[in-house]
């Protein structure tokens, strides 16, 4: 099942989501990707035409200098001349210096939009990277003569501890094992949101969404649903849902109001309100 799929479907079957707003929330994510795509295809052509131009303004500020030169070299000429050959190169040179400006102010766009594909990108590379990472790890421990616990404390104890090592995939992986092998475990709870929280860092937010509703759906009971709430949250103001993520703060501060997450939830929405504020158009 594709990602937006599985998606769908859990926002779909989650308590804490309406089924009508996970589907408005899905075909805002689906419209994401297709923008990402041609947003991609769009800045390369963009950046092939601000090539073109800046080697367009590097010819007229020669040609600029050209004039300079010619007028430095007719300097017998009458004061009269000269000063209306020096009016006529200053605003050319006006002008050449406005459109370089402007062109620079382009580049500018281009590569904050191209840094926002490469971030998306680079977190979807790192988890292809990581794909056999569990398979080479078992290698090591088999060759080191260490075997894969069967006890779930310390199976879960090793998940732990290769995230605090930083191996990141091997985490995943055993924390995807873990909740495969032990799903109403109450350690599940934490492997989803350690799940949750792995690919939030690595900027793959929408399995970051799957993650934190497994906690929020499933164990909405434990300590960790508040904080996974919240998170879910941030994953979405992180995908550009911010709508979505405002009624997820709501429901953190109404579910769970004496937890720390309803405390941040709060600051959030305070946030959302001033920024909306800002945006209005002042009355008349």
């Amino acid at each position: 099942m594709p990602r937006a799929a599985a998606l769908l479907l859990l926002l779909a079957s989650a308590c804490w989501v309406p089924v009508e707003r996970g589907r408005q929330m899905e075909e805002r994510i689906r419209r994401l990707e297709d923008e990402n795509a041609v947003t991609a295809r769009v800045l390369e052509e963009q950046r092939a035409v601000f090539r073109e131009r800046i080697a367009t303004v590097d010819q007229k500020v020669a040609e600029v200098q050209r004039k300079l030169d010619e007028l430095n070299a007719t300097s017998h000429r009458t004061g009269a001349d000269v000063s209306a050959s020096q009016d006529r190169i200053l605003e050319r040179l006006t002008r050449v210096q406005g459109q370089l400006e402007e062109d620079l102010h382009r580049q500018k766009q281009l590569e904050e939009a191209l840094a926002g594909l490469r971030s998306e990108t680079d977190g979807r590379f790192a988890a292809l990277k990581g794909a056999g990472a569990l398979e080479q790890y078992e290698a090591r421990r088999k060759a080191e003569g260490i075997r894969r616990p069967a006890d779930k404390a310390a199976f879960f104890a090793l998940a732990q501890e290769q995230e605090a090592a930083g191996e990141k995939a091997v985490a995943r992986q055993l924390y995807d094992e873990y909740v495969k092998k032990w799903p109403t475990d109450p350690r599940a709870a934490d492997a989803y949101f350690r799940l949750g929280e792995i690919a939030f860092g690595e900027k793959r937010y929408r399995e970051a969404v799957l993650a934190y509703g497994k906690v929020a759906q499933e164990f909405s009971r434990t300590d960790k649903a508040p904080d996974a709430l919240y998170r879910t949250a941030e994953a979405m103001t992180a995908l550009g849902l911010k709508e979505d993520a405002r009624v997820i703060y709501q429901d953190v501060v109404a579910r769970y109001p004496a937890s720390s997450a309803a405390k941040k939830a709060n600051a959030r929405l305070a946030e959302l309100s001033a920024k909306s504020a800002k945006k209005k158009p002042p009355k008349k």
